[in-house]
């Protein structure tokens, strides 16, 4: 195997120059310099000197960070097993998932088929729309597909089918210890938090191990745990949606279909699952990129944001502000939480991206406003507008790099 193919990842400053004397910058409208696709000069055995270079010399592959975005992560030999296994888990954990929910739902689609079939509807364009959004706050640029997807699924099928059997039997259990009454309010608020909130984490977990590069900071783990908790709230509302029918005695089911999936969506869905389980999953994130030993503090924050998911869960279900109004101070207090979260690690995460771009666009002799600009999906674009047309694919390309190589020295600069 060649050099080249054996550094997929490795960001080359410049392009050996197309014709004498060509300027390596293009100005932009704004003044911004633009790096050409066909910049820099040779020297006499046909390298870049030493100033395009930006006076930097080149880095050999050990000495370039390890992690990038990309789900495609080149591992070491001690961690193809680990993914192996998680690969298997995640197989089995579907396909388990996917029976018990087929035989949890089967018997109410069978009798009421066209109800079943809307809330199917609305699920999944409840699911579209929360998938497209979820995906976008991921600041600098949308997580992977692949990753997106397994993490919405592990959601949708492995922890609805194994939780409904799971809160089950742990309702069970609380009815022994606080009798059948304080179980019968209780029981909810205190097996959901245990059970749900356990099992939509070790997905994320499972998806770390599996992706090692897309779960390498607190903002991955946000949004792959909503991305984790939206799948469940899917399928959840569509549980509902079937148990309400059965409920209303079967007299209206179309209304009742949509007055469920309605209230838990537009009502309750800003602090649903996906909020939860966000926060959760910012713990991983923490803890993640640092391997065996991420130390005492990200350890103790890790635990405290899964805690605090798991409380907020508790609260949400607690027999408590069972009101229109309560239920709306439930709703509001979540997805505050999530928020100063989610706001929380994406400042930190763009501050630090944007100062690696800095860095870089210096080293090629950009502006710094047009260098850190790349650190947005719009300012991406702008700057691609100041390009000429033909020579577009080449900039998005080298722009590509800049914003890998940046979040790259944004994880080094954290983990140093």
């Amino acid at each position: 195997m060649s050099r080249e193919q054996s550094e997929p990842y490795k960001h080359v400053p410049h392009e050996p120059h197309g014709a004498a004397g060509e300027p390596p910058y293009r100005h932009t409208a704004e003044g911004a310099q633009v790096p050409s696709p066909r910049q820099g000069t040779q020297q006499a055995d046909g390298h870049p000197s030493p100033q395009d270079r930006g006076g930097r010399e080149e880095r050999p592959l050990e000495q370039l960070p390890t992690h990038g975005f990309d789900e495609r992560d080149s591992r070491s030999s001690g961690t193809w097993l680990p993914a192996l296994v998680g690969v298997v888990v995640l197989a089995l954990a579907f396909l388990v998932g996917l029976v018990l929910n087929v035989l949890n739902m089967s018997r109410a689609v069978f009798v009421f088929l066209p109800q079943a079939l809307l809330a199917l509807v609305l699920c999944v364009a409840v699911f579209a729309v929360g998938f497209w959004v979820l995906r976008r706050v991921r600041p600098v640029r949308s997580p992977s597909l692949v990753v997106s997807v397994t993490a919405a699924v592990w959601g949708a099928l492995a922890v609805t089918g194994v939780a409904t059997y799971a809160n089950t039997g742990m309702s069970g259990l609380w009815g022994q210890i606080l009798g059948f009454e304080q179980a019968g309010s209780w029981g909810a608020a205190l097996t959901a938090p245990l059970n749900e909130e356990l099992l939509k984490l070790v997905g994320v977990v499972i998806i770390a191990v599996v992706f090692p590069r897309a779960v390498r900071g607190p903002v991955d783990g946000f949004v792959v745990g909503a991305l984790v908790g939206l799948g469940f709230m899917v399928v959840e509302n569509m549980f509902h949606a079937l148990n309400s029918i059965s409920l209303t005695g079967g007299l209206a089911p179309t209304l009742s279909v949509v007055q469920t999936i309605g209230v838990r969506v537009f009502l309750t869905g800003l602090g649903s699952h996906w909020a939860l389980t966000g926060i959760a999953g910012t713990a991983v994130g923490l803890v993640a990129p640092f391997g065996r030993r991420p130390g005492v503090r990200r350890v103790v924050g890790a635990l405290l944001l899964v805690l605090l998911a798991m409380f907020l869960h508790g609260i949400v279900d607690a027999p408590l502000l069972t009101s229109g109004v309560g239920t709306l101070v439930k709703v509001v207090l979540v997805f505050v939480c999530a928020m100063a979260v989610y706001f929380t690690v994406r400042h930190t995460h763009r501050r630090r991206v944007r100062e690696a771009l800095s860095e870089e666009g210096q080293a090629l002799g950009m502006r710094r406003s047009a260098a850190t600009a790349l650190a947005g999906r719009h300012g991406r674009r702008r700057e691609l507008g100041h390009v000429a047309r033909p020579e577009r694919a080449a900039v998005r390309k080298r722009q590509k790099q800049m914003v890998e190589t940046a979040e790259d020295r944004a994880v080094v600069s954290r983990t140093s």
